[in-house]
């Protein structure tokens, strides 16, 4: 399994200059087909200097949710790394 593409990938307006959330829709290539997932996710700074992801899966999927839950934040970690998420 892997993670196509983040369709639709919008920004949502957060008072909190720290905080940034988004919402998309995300394409995975499983094993026999291809299957779109809505999202949100939320990248948030802490005091260290460290970022903290969190994601939510909105839609329902037959496919077990931990692999898809790692593969999905393993892709928006490498977006963020290499600034490809809008700002």
């Amino acid at each position: 399994m892997r993670v196509v593409e983040l369709a639709n990938l919008q920004r949502e307006d957060v008072q909190i200059f720290y905080i940034r959330k988004y919402a998309a829709t995300a394409v995975l290539d499983l094993t026999a087909r291809t299957a779109n997932v809505d999202i949100e996710f939320s990248i948030e700074m802490n005091s260290f200097g460290n970022k903290d992801f969190t994601l939510s899966i909105k839609s329902q999927i037959d496919y077990p949710l931990i692999p898809i839950r790692k593969t999905i934040l393993e892709y928006i970690t490498n977006l963020e790394q290499e600034g490809k998420l809008p700002c």
